[in-house]
């Protein structure tokens, strides 16, 4: 037990300056976590606007397949030209969603009401993408294509 004690006695004296880590080595390290939690950040901030805008053309694709769906049932070439949120002649809306789908009113978007309004031509044709009042703005990446 003595000799033990001994060593742990020797170990510990030689080692005396070396206690912890010094200024440079912590500056070191410190640096390298901003850059890596800078690198990060960015990226993830990339992603974000890109998902919005996938986001945004996920939900025009859509709204286009209802409308093309509400013409198809109701057997029309034209439709007034109109959008889903009032920003056009609204005296007679093309409902796509009902929240209670019967065989005379049926629905023809399978979730709840779109994020942005819509406005399309009289042959059906999705022409602009629009905030709704109160709601999310338009992402940037959001683009209505032709046809």
């Amino acid at each position: 037990m003595e000799s033990m004690i001994r060593y742990f006695g020797r170990s510990l004296r030689s080692r005396k300056g070396q206690a912890g880590f010094t200024l440079i080595e912590l500056l070191v390290v410190v640096t390298i976590l901003g850059v890596l939690a800078a690198i990060v950040t960015l990226s993830l901030v990339g992603l974000t606007t890109n998902a919005q805008a996938k986001a945004c053309e996920q939900e025009y694709k859509t709204v286009q397949a209802g409308l093309d769906a509400y013409m198809a049932n109701n057997n029309i070439d034209t439709v007034s030209a109109t959008s889903t949120n009032g920003t056009s002649d609204m005296t007679n809306p093309v409902l796509l969603y009902n929240s209670a789908p019967s065989a005379t009113s049926p629905t023809y978007l399978r979730n709840s009401p779109t994020q942005w309004a819509y406005v399309w031509d009289a042959t059906g044709r999705i022409t602009a993408v629009k905030p709704v009042a109160g709601g999310p703005g338009v992402p940037s990446g959001c683009v209505v294509s032709g046809g």
